[in-house]
């Protein structure tokens, strides 16, 4: 039987933009967490300044993601 699939929505900022998937969209086995899809992009959840689910701040980065949802990702702001 073959798993579901869901499409989710990835916009990376600042320093993670190098790490955005082709067209923005990443797909994933149903019951994915945000913590995996930032594993997926080799983005460390310490350097992460915040996380943005369908427009929503967002502290649990174990929530399950659904087909449609959007994420953003923002790199801290660096001084200088």
């Amino acid at each position: 039987m073959e798993h579901e699939r869901v499409k989710i929505t990835v916009q990376l900022m600042g320093m993670f933009k190098d790490k955005s998937p082709p067209g923005n969209v990443l797909e994933l086995a149903e019951g994915a967490r945000i913590n995996e899809l930032l594993d997926m992009l080799q983005i460390e959840p310490g350097g992460i300044h915040l996380v943005m689910h369908n427009g929503k701040p967002e502290r649990d980065l174990n929530r399950c993601l659904t087909d449609g949802d959007s994420i953003t990702v923002l790199s801290p702001v660096g001084g200088g």
